[in-house]
């Protein structure tokens, strides 16, 4: 449709409101309380604009376009209006600076003058430059106030970790209340009081660490002045340069904009327009990178052990110590444990090290103990194909949505708008998940017992006659047989719930459609993990829902796939982590988390990570690596995306990359075909040796490129007798480790890290 905007003649799009078509058009309409992401709430009254046909002004950003619409959004009485309105918002806004004749002039002289306690202007406030306001002011240039000032004199908020709030500065836009509420399920924040005692804060002023506050930092993110600001940077002067990238402490594969000064990482923030997080970060990923870069235990030497102590030295010397030990080992002697936390460059070159360079097929890693190797496992063995690619978008599309365990922050997202819309959340297991709060139902299914509940609700299912429509798909009839075998009693006394929930639940997966069913590794471990996932995937397709394996951290999937391409007749993942715990290897080559043990795994322990971690106590040499942070590389998330980084800052000490570490090692063996000299040279080999990766090339350009997957010849349900028990796996390993650097879910942990007291 054609709408006039200032005498302008432009196409808008349905359902865009006035605000967002004038900008999408290069016209600036001053706001204050709008933000892309929020619903439109009209309170600034900034925004507001004559409309042709209408009386008096409309707010534009609560306005939507019509075919034909004729917009005023600059005129003398609109402009007379809105510096009313300015005015107002001054008279309770410390606003010295904002009508000041020379402020230009002081702008050298303010470096430090903002380390101050009271804020009385912008050379004092700790957003000067990065202020909304700021920008508002600078457009309607008023020159004078004409109402009192009133200073609030509100207590600052200092005792929460991570950010400061300051009622003082606060415009009462409400942005961070809507955020909290709207976009991250939290609703932490509330207006509290009424009338010109109005502020921001919590149910009975309790601190945020009691409130359920998520500490995602999408306050501090929306917050238009410096009401809301982050005590990591408050005091810095504004960045030389921004850096995107990949997150790495998760599968996510959140986009992050590091604000970098002099070479140094100042503050973390999510990108705008990342495909996966959309503007949005968890506690880690806004508040942590620059933490963990800069920790205290950060390897940015090699380490020897000398006389029983790890000295520092050169890489020749380390290089050359790690090339004898390994050297002198024969290959079924060697054990190489790999970490998910790395770029799949890094796992590449690890992998072909490893089997073409020492010629040992010990090679194991934490993908073989991910919900996504279980169910590939799984699939093998009981005749399925499982796909692993999904998006995290169309969960939100879902009505009905089974949660088994945790689930990472922005698949937390999607589920909330999920329920938003009105879809049904339903968690089974015995621990509490954060997404508890917009649950229909919890229900406390011991572990190890799933599989019954999931199987009585097929054979309830299939009573109802979901499984006669269409053609009869492989497995089906033998399906069929174990359903009328399964008694619902089983069910019942499994799972503990009453025979009358098990039907409400059923009629809840009949009627509302499209339904999603996503689990965690947790789910799929113990003695009945594969039978969960059976019993779990025969639901799915009997139910044509969704079916998602959640990941924890960064690389999993890039892992899995690098693994498969290299893997042959070797032992499995589990019998390599026990032979490793057991010290039945004499050289251990590690670049993962271990589970923490007693004695030293090996005779000649390697240790390579950007963290000094447990296993260092045994290292007979430590390889110091870059983060994610510090070098360029490729990710696989979660949803089977490929994702591509470059590095926002240089290695910190001599720290280098992986890949480059495996190179110069080889070539310090004398071994041939590691000769690579650039990042671009082992993502070239790693295409041409990884089915997955083939035809897909490491550009930005392409956010949507997924790995591929096998051609998949339809939907068949398990065919093999479910309930088998198995050994639970050996080596399990703390989900929420990076690099040796605990990042525990636990706020008050996270205090600690940061140096809150």
């Amino acid at each position: 449709m054609k709408i006039t905007i200032d005498h302008l003649t432009v196409d808008v799009e349905s359902r865009m409101s006035v605000l967002d078509a004038a900008r999408a058009n290069g016209l600036y309409i001053p706001s204050l309380c709008d933000h892309p992401r929020l619903v439109p709430f009209s309170g600034c009254r900034l925004c507001i604009v004559e409309v042709r046909g209408r009386r008096g002004v409309v707010p534009s950003c609560g306005t939507f376009v019509e075919d034909g619409m004729e917009v005023v959004t600059n005129s003398p009485s609109l402009q007379k209006m809105r510096l009313q309105i300015l005015d107002l918002i001054l008279s309770e806004h410390p606003s010295a600076c904002l009508i000041c004749r020379e402020k230009e002039t002081c702008e050298d002289h303010k470096s430090t003058i903002r380390k101050v306690g009271e804020v009385t202007g912008c050379v004092l406030c700790p957003n000067n430059g990065r202020c909304d306001l700021q920008a508002v002011v600078e457009h309607l240039k008023p020159d004078n106030l004409h109402f009192p000032a009133l200073y609030r004199d509100q207590e600052i908020h200092r005792r929460d970790p991570f950010f400061e709030r300051n009622d003082n500065l606060c415009i009462l836009c409400g942005r961070c209340v809507r955020i909290c509420h709207e976009v991250r399920g939290a609703s932490t924040l509330a207006f509290v009081n009424r009338g010109s005692r109005t502020v921001i804060g919590t149910a009975l002023d309790r601190p945020l660490l009691d409130s359920g506050c998520q500490f995602c930092g999408a306050c501090v993110d929306v917050c238009p002045t410096g009401a809301l600001t982050e005590k990591g940077v408050k005091y810095e002067p504004l960045p030389d340069e921004k850096k995107a990238l990949i997150c790495g402490f998760c599968s996510q594969g959140c986009e992050l904009t590091m604000h970098v000064r002099q070479g140094r990482i100042q503050a973390s923030v999510p990108a705008d327009c990342g495909p996966v997080n959309q503007g949005q970060a968890c506690v880690r990923g806004r508040f942590l990178v620059r933490e963990a870069v800069y920790h205290p235990r950060r390897v940015l030497r090699p380490l020897v052990r000398k006389d029983g102590r790890l000295e520092e030295t050169g890489w020749d010397e380390a290089l050359r110590v790690v090339a004898q030990g390994l050297a002198a080992c024969a290959p079924r002697n060697i054990a190489v444990f790999g970490s998910v936390q790395d770029p799949c460059e890094d796992l590449f070159a690890l992998q072909k090290f490893a089997r073409e360079g020492l010629k040992t097929t010990n090679v194991a890693g934490p993908e073989a103990f991910s919900a996504q190797a279980r169910l590939l496992e799984t699939a093998a063995e009981q005749g399925f194909t499982a796909p692993l690619n999904y998006r995290i978008s169309d969960i939100s599309k879902s009505r009905v949505i089974l949660l088994f365990g945790n689930c990472p922050p922005m698949v937390g997202l999607e589920i909330h708008q999920a329920v938003k819309s009105g879809a049904r959340l339903i968690i089974v297991g015995r621990k509490e998940s954060p997404a508890i709060r917009c649950a229909s139902a919890w229900l406390k299914v011991s572990g190890g017992k799933e599989s019954d509940l999931l199987t009585g609700l097929s054979k309830i299912l299939a009573g109802n006659g979901q499984l006669q429509n269409g053609p009869e798909l492989k497995g089906e009839a033998e399906f069929k047989k174990h359903l009328q075998e399964f008694k619902i009693s089983e069910a019942v006394a499994s799972s503990g719930l009453p025979e009358e929930k098990l039907h409400r639940l059923a009629q809840l997966l009949e009627k509302l459609r499209p339904a999603a069913f996503l689990f965690n590794a947790e789910f799929a471990e113990g003695a009945g993990g594969k039978a969960n996932i059976a019993a779990l995937w025969n639901l799915s397709v009997q139910n044509q829902a969704l079916f998602i394996p959640l990941g924890v951290e960064s690389n999993v999937r890039g892992a899995l796939e690098i693994a498969n391409a290299f893997r042959g007749e070797a032992p499995s993942a589990d019998e390599i982590s026990r032979s490793i715990l057991a010290g039945g290897y004499k050289a251990l080559y590690c670049c993962g988390p271990l589970p923490k043990v007693e004695t030293s795994p090996a005779e000649f322990v390697v240790v390579q990570d950007s963290f000094l971690n447990d296993m260092c106590e045994f290292a007979d040499v430590v390889l110091p690596a870059t983060t994610f942070v510090e070098s360029e590389g490729t990710f696989v998330n979660t949803e089977g995306r490929l994702q591509s980084f470059d590095p926002a800052i240089a290695p910190c000490g001599e720290a280098k990359p992986g890949w480059r570490i495996v190179g110069d090692l080889a070539k310090t063996m004398g071994l041939p075909g590691f000769e690579f000299e650039t990042h671009a040279e082992v993502f070239e080999a790693m295409v041409k040796t990884v089915p997955a990766f083939r035809g897909l090339g490491r550009t930005p350009k392409k956010p949507a490129a997924f790995v591929h997957e096998p051609v998949k010849d339809g939907r068949a349900f398990a065919v093999r007798p479910l309930g088998a028990a198995e050994e639970a796996a050996p080596c399990e390993h703390d989900p929420d480790r990076y690099k040796g650097l605990a990042m525990s879910r636990d706020i008050k942990t996270l205090n600690i890290i940061r140096g809150h007291k």
